[in-house]
């Protein structure tokens, strides 16, 4: 008697460029000690076949695939800043400013973007330092400084001066700094 192995159908998953899900579908069979497995063409019946799982492997979270998950309320993040925007400064009024920063690190909290808009209230006073936080106070607000910054959702109250309001910077959400310390290079 001859044993008999069967051939399975087997999907083979990759990450690609982009950091997607591909999946593409590999033929094993064991009859022969010696095989080795075969990729199936796309465009075949067998490739045809598998499509329904693929698309159930691609879409784990049941949403849609393209959406990214909310920002926090809170975050906590190393960002350098790109544009420093002034105002007049503080006196009966309160000038909030929003500045631009390229997120390096988020340390708590969920955020998927790159730039980063952050409310200071009051720039020429820089920024407090967060109670028991590492580093030197920011003091002034210098395009290429590195900042370890704790944020909350919102802009805080004051007069808003907003110059990333155009374009698509405006979809992204506003920050309000809480405090913050420089990042030694």
């Amino acid at each position: 008697m001859i044993p008999v192995r069967a051939a399975s159908l087997v999907l083979a998953s990759l990450v690609g460029s982009t950091g997607c899900w591909m999946s593409m579908p590999v033929l094993e069979s064991s009859a022969s000690p010696g095989m080795v497995p075969a990729v199936i063409a796309p465009e075949s019946d067998a490739a045809v076949a598998v499509g329904e799982v693929d698309e159930s492997l691609d879409d784990v979270d049941g949403g849609d695939p393209s959406a990214l998950p909310e920002p926090s309320g809170q975050l906590e993040v190393e960002a350098e800043l790109v544009e420093a925007r002034s105002a007049p400064h503080c006196g009966k009024s309160k000038y909030v400013v929003v500045m631009r920063y390229a997120v390096k690190r988020v340390l708590a909290g969920t955020y998927d973007e790159r730039d980063l808009y952050v409310a200071h209230m009051c720039p020429e006073l820089g920024l407090p330092q967060c109670r028991g936080g590492k580093g030197e106070r920011v003091r002034h607000f210098r395009a290429g400084e590195v900042h370890r910054l704790s944020l909350a959702r919102g802009t805080g109250s004051g007069a808003i001066v907003d110059k990333f309001k155009d374009g698509d910077a405006d979809e992204l959400p506003r920050y309000r700094a809480r405090c913050g310390a420089l990042v030694a290079p």
